[in-house]
């Protein structure tokens, strides 16, 4: 908007410094004037009224604040002065601009059974239609900005600067991929199609909805039956992978009557561990829930064991002897089963996809930056796949209490921004996020509705899983990667990412844990074993985790975290390119290396 303010002082025959100008923008945005005709007008009514004409500086700006905008919106509207004509006649256009902060439009037609003929009627400077609104309000930051009660909300604070040894807008900070591949790479899509999605996390025939949700009837003995099916189901898959079917008849399984657990050195044990005291885990708190048995929990000592890594929830094989009562003293613990690889790849055609995750505004306002700066890369780079998970309307966020319309429809005016600025060429992907203001606080969350549809436009729930024209993606805005983390107990394992992936793919689900690690978060089972399966790898999985950002390829899957599009450590995106033809001939081990060239890029 300073571009515009500028413009307007300088018909005035007033040259505003920058500090002015700053000023000004702060007082538009403060004051839902988003008018900078109207707001000059105002500034030099003020000016031949009370300062002789003065031209603005920084101080009398704040006195005009202090005697004029402040005044109007403690009382509602302007007090009529009877000295200055201009002040009379910018009353009604003040009134009026003023309802915008309350959530209510100057073209609403319901405001005319509110506003009266008189008020109607006075005079007025009419307003200037802007011809541009898209591009001049990506240029001013106001276009997702939401209506509020209060001016503190729309209040911009000034951004923490970004140290010098984090970088700055605009740089790789990780790179993936062929080297061939990734030179040649233009980061920009050359046709201009959307491409087919079909869901494939589905259940009867259909995905999560909120037209066939339903939750909070998650009884406790269904919950029970579903974590014994689960035991059962991965602990023979890890046995066959172990020890195959003529090792698992010869070995001896616990439980076993006392004696023959006295008289046994080895032994095998399948079990679910849990904490003794549902949290995190370490070497003295964890236990193995065991089936068939009227000792249900066994005490883990780790007092023989080399490398370990479990978490709460985890059905493991456990081997390892019985010295005395119900300690289980383990020498070695197997997580890894056959896994069903991803399918090859079938594209006959490259495909340019850029990945963003929630939040996308600063903890600090409600003026989506981040979001913005966003558009205008996917502006000069047209992609042809836009994947954004949530959160979009962050519940958490500390100012959005003082919003002054719902959550469903600031999220509308966000999705309609997003769309012009996208086009109708590329295939929008959003994914749902339980810590959404507008969606059920349940985990799997469905998918959400919107009032006007987009051909291009795709609302996943979470998790989901798709197929985009022969490409399998998985995605999940839950942060599983960070609860895995910070629950699991590990020595020796090897690298942390790497196996808290393998973690998700073991337990063939995308949030293995139990019970969540995140107490705010509302996990139902029945909802978790149709709808959070991961039966099969994906080519590409997509996991956003408040962890530092990175691009693994784990058992041929490509497994990305871009990082919050929103960070006070500065905020990054993926963009990756996946091609049909590799640049040379390699081992299929390799050939996700060869076929796709990823980046990771601070916003």
């Amino acid at each position: 908007m300073d571009t515009e303010l500028k413009q307007q002082f300088d018909e005035m025959g007033v040259e505003p410094s920058v500090a002015v100008l700053d000023k000004c923008v702060e007082l538009s945005l403060s004051y839902s004037i988003h008018d900078a005709t109207e707001f000059v007008e105002q500034w030099m009514a003020f000016s031949l009224s009370h300062l002789h004409g003065d031209d603005p500086t920084p101080e009398n700006l704040g006195e005009f604040e202090r005697k004029v905008l402040q005044v109007r919106r403690e009382k509602g509207g302007a007090k009529k002065s009877t000295q200055q004509h201009n002040i009379k006649s910018q009353t009604a256009a003040m009134e009026t601009s003023s309802l915008a902060s309350y959530g209510l439009l100057e073209d609403e037609p319901m405001m005319d059974d509110y506003v009266s003929e008189s008020a109607a009627t006075q005079p007025h400077t009419p307003k200037a239609h802007n011809q541009h609104p898209r591009s001049s309000a990506l240029k001013s930051g106001v276009l997702f900005s939401p209506a509020s009660y209060t001016h503190q909300s729309a209040k911009r604070t000034p951004a923490t600067p970004i140290a010098t040894s984090m970088g700055k807008p605009g740089d790789i900070v990780d790179t993936f991929g062929h080297p061939r591949l990734l030179a040649a790479c233009t980061w920009h899509s050359q046709l201009e199609q959307s491409l087919p999605v079909v869901q494939k996390l589905l259940h009867n025939d259909a995905p999560l909805t909120m037209s066939n949700l339903r939750y909070m009837n998650d009884l406790l003995y269904e919950r029970c039956d579903d974590l014994h099916d689960r035991l059962v189901d991965i602990g023979q898959a890890l046995v066959d992978k172990k020890l195959g079917a003529k090792g698992a008849a010869e070995c001896s399984w616990y439980p076993q009557d006392r004696h023959t657990l006295d008289a046994l050195h080895v032994l095998h044990a399948v079990g679910m561990i849990h904490s003794d005291d549902d949290g995190p885990l370490d070497a003295h708190s964890a236990l193995l829930a065991v089936l068939n048995t009227d000792e249900k929990f066994l005490s883990l000592n780790f007092s023989q064991i080399k490398s370990a890594s479990i978490f709460p929830g985890q059905v493991v094989l456990a081997k390892g002897f019985i010295p005395r009562g119900d300690t289980f003293v383990v020498e070695e613990i197997y997580t890894d089963r056959k896994l069903t690889l991803p399918p090859p790849l079938k594209l006959d055609r490259d495909v340019q996809f850029v990945v963003a995750a929630g939040p996308y505004t600063h903890i600090t306002d409600l003026f989506y930056d981040p979001l913005h700066d966003l558009l205008k890369y996917l502006k000069e780079h047209r992609p042809d796949v836009l994947l954004l998970t949530g959160p979009f309307v962050d519940a958490e966020h500390k100012l959005v209490g003082e919003l002054a319309e719902t959550f469903d429809s600031f999220f509308e005016k966000m999705v309609t921004g997003i769309m012009e600025v996208v086009g109708s060429s590329t295939t929008v992907l959003m994914v749902s996020c339980q810590k959404d203001a507008m969606t059920p606080a349940v985990y799997p969350t469905p998918s959400l509705p919107l009032r006007k549809t987009y051909p291009n436009l795709h609302m996943l729930p979470d998790p989901s899983l798709v197929d985009l024209d022969g490409l399998t993606l998985g995605v999940s805005s839950t942060d599983v990667l960070d609860h895995l983390l910070s629950y699991e107990f590990a020595t020796n394992a090897g690298e942390r990412m790497h196996r808290a992936i393998n973690h998700l793919f073991n337990q063939g689900s995308f949030y293995p844990l139990c019970p969540p690690a995140d107490e705010n978060m509302s996990y139902d089972s029945q909802l978790a074993q149709k709808y959070a399966q991961l039966k099969q790898l994906p080519n590409i999985l997509i996991l956003p985790s408040d962890q530092r950002h990175f691009i693994r390829l784990v058992n041929d899957c490509l497994v990305i975290n871009p990082g919050r599009l929103s960070d006070n450590k500065g905020g990054t995106f993926a963009r990756f390119l996946v091609t049909p033809t590799a640049p040379t001939a390699t081992a299929a081990k390799a050939n996700m290396f060869s076929s796709v060239a990823c980046q990771i890029q601070r916003i």
